[in-house]
């Protein structure tokens, strides 16, 4: 069974996120992925992300995907029961899974059970595509991408952030440009989904 939680914010779902863990009896390690977070100049999301899970007791092992080796990735992938993606670029988080291989082993790792927590881009990633979001990332982060195509663990559109200040307008524009296209799922900062193969409800 896939099993997901998506969130825009992760610290401010910490209450969310503790009652999911309830359902798993696993060891608390994560593989630690901020890689979407290296072009962006505000950041402080990943430091509250890494607060969040030592407070829960989670062992944190980092894991910078634009820079670590295909064995390496496949490791520590394997080592830990949670693996986290943070907030940044979407199209430079994809482009970085596809050009390393990242993106065939953490799918693979889902489907084998491993728990994936995505956090805005993180989140967005792991639709059947991340070009929806175009108005809200700046796609020239990527200028290797060639394909839009997503993780596709999940067949919804998550839409970060939505109304949410800095990001109100934006999220605003892209509801209203694909609501009625695909599965959008918007999501405050307040608000969790999460998804178990085919079906996801908000927390």
């Amino acid at each position: 069974m896939i099993n997901m939680f998506l969130s825009s914010s992760f610290a401010d779902v910490q209450e969310q996120f503790e009652d999911y863990l309830k359902k798993f009896s696993l060891a608390k390690t994560v593989a630690f992925i901020p890689t979407a977070s290296l072009v962006e100049e505000i950041d402080f999301y990943v430091d509250e992300a890494r607060a969040t899970f030592k407070l829960l007791g989670f062992e944190i092992e980092e894991l910078d995907i634009a820079i670590a080796e295909p064995e390496t990735i496949k490791e520590t992938l394997q080592r830990n029961n949670f693996i986290y993606l943070s907030g940044g670029n979407s199209f430079f988080l994809l482009e970085k899974l596809k050009s390393t291989g990242a993106a065939e082993q953490i799918i693979e790792a889902v489907n084998a059970g491993k728990v994936y927590l995505g956090e805005s881009a993180g989140a967005i990633v792991a639709a059947p595509s991340i070009s929806y979001i175009a108005k809200m990332d700046d796609r020239n982060q990527a200028e290797n991408l060639i394909s839009d195509d997503g993780l596709n663990l999940t067949t919804c559109y998550p839409l970060p952030h939505y109304k949410e200040e800095y990001f109100s307008a934006v999220s605003l524009e892209i509801f209203h440009d694909f609501n009625d296209l695909i599965e959008l799922v918007p999501l405050t900062n307040k608000e969790a989904l999460i998804i178990e193969d085919h079906s996801f409800f908000i927390r």
